[in-house]
């Protein structure tokens, strides 16, 4: 009797002492690392600075100019080297060139980028008020020198237009460097056009050398620059049309155009196409600008 008493009072201490180790166990096992649980799913939500797209414009047939951009005029005003003092009649000195960029400022006119300019054109896309486009062209070292600074001092993009094989020549009026285009084109200020291989007029040569110098330009500009080069300027604003057609094959978008005719140069609207989009001279900045401001 005391032995089957004993057995039992036994087995009830074994099921006592498994039960609180069970507990103990329990309560000091660690919490699992939150890292290894799966996370829970988030609904995901509009950022609260998205901005939705707008939808795009349809577009004109390529190289035509849209109806909905004829209205807005845009002038273009073309420079070429800047010294202190002139060598010719179409260089310009940095006061002078200081003194346009004020008046732009002073009338309220909004310097655009050539490719806000061609989407208004092909487009009508909205464009900032009195809109104008400052170009340099041939790459000389004098516009990096005096032009560049006050472009970043202004905060005003502009269009460079290069002719590659005299990138860093030093021969006659000397021209930037890869560096300094380089240094340029980073600003976030300058377009780079193509202008060429050699600066020879396109309407004089054969279509093979046509070709060449469209194709070969634009290559090593963005072999040099790391851009897409999307943008050609005529070499004296010479053109046929066998060469717009050229232009368009070597995959430009559009093309700006120059004459020493006065009666020629017209706002950038009232161009024939895209393929020949017109420029003034600098000297005619103060008439041009002052009758684009005039009209409010």
């Amino acid at each position: 009797m005391r032995k089957g008493v004993l057995w039992v009072v036994l087995a009830l201490l074994g099921v006592v002492l498994a039960i609180g180790t069970a507990l103990m166990l329990r309560i000091t096992r660690p919490a699992p690392e939150l890292s290894n649980l799966p996370s829970p799913a988030i609904a995901a939500s509009p950022s609260p600075t998205a901005v939705s797209p707008q939808p795009e414009l349809p577009a004109a047939p390529f190289p035509e100019i849209s109806a909905k951009a004829r209205n807005l005029d845009i002038p273009i005003i073309m420079y070429h080297d800047v010294k202190p003092v002139k060598d010719v009649d179409w260089d310009i000195t940095p006061d002078h060139l200081a003194k346009h960029f004020q008046t732009i400022q002073e009338k309220g006119l909004t310097p655009i980028t050539l490719e806000q300019l061609v989407q208004h054109l092909r487009t009508g896309a909205t464009l900032p008020p009195k809109p104008i486009l400052l170009t340099f062209d041939d790459n000389y070292l004098g516009e990096y020198e005096y032009a560049f600074p006050l472009l970043k001092q202004y905060n005003y993009p502009a269009v460079w237009s290069v002719h590659t094989h005299y990138v860093g020549s030093q021969a006659g009026k000397p021209k930037a460097t890869w560096e300094q285009l380089q240094e340029m084109v980073q600003s976030g200020l300058i377009t780079v056009a193509s202008h060429t291989v050699n600066h020879l007029r396109l309407d004089t040569l054969s279509p093979e050398k046509v070709t060449y110098e469209l194709q070969e330009s634009k290559r090593v500009l963005e072999q040099n620059l790391g851009v897409p080069i999307q943008y050609f300027t005529y070499p004296e604003g010479d053109f046929i049309e066998s060469v717009k057609q050229k232009v368009t094959e070597a995959g430009y978008l559009a093309a700006l155009s120059m004459s020493l005719d006065a009666q020629v140069e017209c706002v950038a609207n009232k161009s024939d196409d895209l393929l020949s989009i017109m420029r003034f001279g600098q000297s005619r900045f103060e008439e041009i600008v002052g009758a684009i401001a005039n009209r409010g």
